[in-house]
C-alpha cells in the first residue's frame, strides 16, 4: 500500500499501478482506516484490480478523488469504476448519471448500503430520477444496487434505472461480499 498525497486529498493506494482502477468511497475510513485498507487490499488482491482509497469527508474531496483516480491511472482514464458505501453510494450513482457533463467515464458503478433518506453528498440533494443516457455511456456503463439496508429501495432503483435504459443489476446483500 502507498499513502500518497493528492491536490486537497490524501489517499491510499493498493494493488498494482498497471491494473484497471477501482476508487473506494468507504465512510468508515474516517474512523477506521485500518479496516478500509484492509478490505482494499483484499479487494486488489482477489479482484486484480489498483484500488484507490481516498480519506474523504464531504462531496469536494470526493470529487478530487476522482480527478486523482483518473490521473494517475496508467489505462484509459474512462475505465475508472466506483464503490460507495452509504451516502457515498449515492453520489457513486450521482456520478454516473452526471458523467458526461462531468468529462468523464466510468466502467460501473456500485451502490452499497443505499438508502431513500440518504442525500448525494457532492450535490447536497437526494439522488435523482435517472434519465436516459448518451449511447455510448449506456452501453459502457454498469450500474449495481446492492440489496442490503433497504432491499425494497434498492429494487426499485435498479428498475428505475432500467427503465431508463441503463445496465442495472441489483446484487443480493449474501452475495456481496466486500465488507469491513
Amino acid at each position: 500500500m502507498q499513502q500518497q498525497q493528492a491536490p486537497g486529498i490524501r489517499v491510499a493506494v493498493h494493488g498494482h499501478p498497471n491494473l484497471d482502477t477501482l476508487l473506494l468511497w468507504h465512510p468508515a475510513v474516517r474512523t477506521d482506516p485500518d479496516a478500509v485498507g484492509a478490505l482494499a487490499s483484499r479487494i486488489a488482491t482477489r479482484s486484480g484490480v489498483r484500488v484507490v482509497v481516498p480519506t474523504w469527508e464531504d462531496g469536494g474531496d470526493l470529487l478530487r478523488s476522482v480527478r486523482y483516480a483518473r490521473q494517475s491511472a496508467v489505462h484509459p482514464p474512462d475505465r475508472l469504476s466506483v464503490v460507495g458505501y452509504g451516502a457515498a453510494g449515492i453520489a457513486a450513482l450521482s456520478l454516473a448519471q452526471h458523467q458526461r457533463r462531468l468529462g468523464i467515464g466510468l466502467r460501473r458503478v456500485t451502490c452499497v448500503d443505499g438508502a431513500a433518506d440518504l442525500a448525494d453528498p457532492i450535490s447536497g440533494r437526494p439522488l435523482a430520477v435517472p434519465s436516459s443516457p448518451p449511447v455510448e455511456t449506456a452501453a459502457a456503463t454498469a450500474v449495481d444496487v446492492v440489496a442490503a439496508a433497504e432491499p425494497g429501495w434498492a429494487e426499485a432503483t435498479v428498475a428505475a434505472w432500467e427503465a431508463a435504459g441503463w445496465a442495472a443489476s441489483l446484487v443480493p446483500a449474501d452475495q456481496f461480499t466486500w465488507r469491513v
